[in-house]
């Protein structure tokens, strides 16, 4: 009996440590998310590099078929995604931006400021559709992620 006893509370013991174990706020990265790090080894990464020489030159629609290659080995990529908004924000389609800057977010890693930046090219395409209380929406999930609180456990 005097065993049970023990057994039990040393099982609320632990019940109440466990209960006071507090995690502390996860570090951000001290550098900011690049394509290298998302596209290490990868040849997705050369044929972004292409992407960025043909939009430089000019060529949009090249450079949108590199990207397009690039997501044919690297499906799961944020990064290409990301890209593929820009140039759609940039040749004025701001409808294929939007999806493009959501589906990066849905594969996007786990970095704040890199979530953070998506989310203002998401509310400059919904600006550029004329919907600016879903533009106000995606800033103000960009200033939440880039805000200095401690994030929840």
């Amino acid at each position: 009996m005097l065993s049970v006893q023990r057994l039990v509370r040393l099982m609320l013991v632990s019940l109440v440590l466990a209960g006071c174990a507090v995690r502390p706020p996860a570090e951000e990265p001290a550098e900011p998310m690049t394509a290298s790090q998302e596209l290490a080894g990868s040849p997705a990464l050369s044929l972004l590099g292409r992407a960025e020489a043909a939009r430089q030159q000019g060529q949009p629609a090249a450079a949108e078929r590199y990207l397009e290659r690039a997501l044919n080995i690297a499906p799961d990529s944020s990064w290409l995604y990301k890209e593929l908004a820009d140039l759609r924000l940039t040749e004025g389609d701001p409808r294929g931006a939007e999806g493009f800057a959501l589906k990066a977010l849905r594969l996007a890693p786990d970095h704040d400021d890199y979530r953070a930046g998506l989310w203002e090219l998401v509310a400059t395409a919904r600006d550029r559709q004329g919907d600016s209380e879903g533009a106000g929406q995606a800033r103000d999930k960009a200033a939440e992620l880039r805000s200095p609180r401690a994030k929840p456990v």
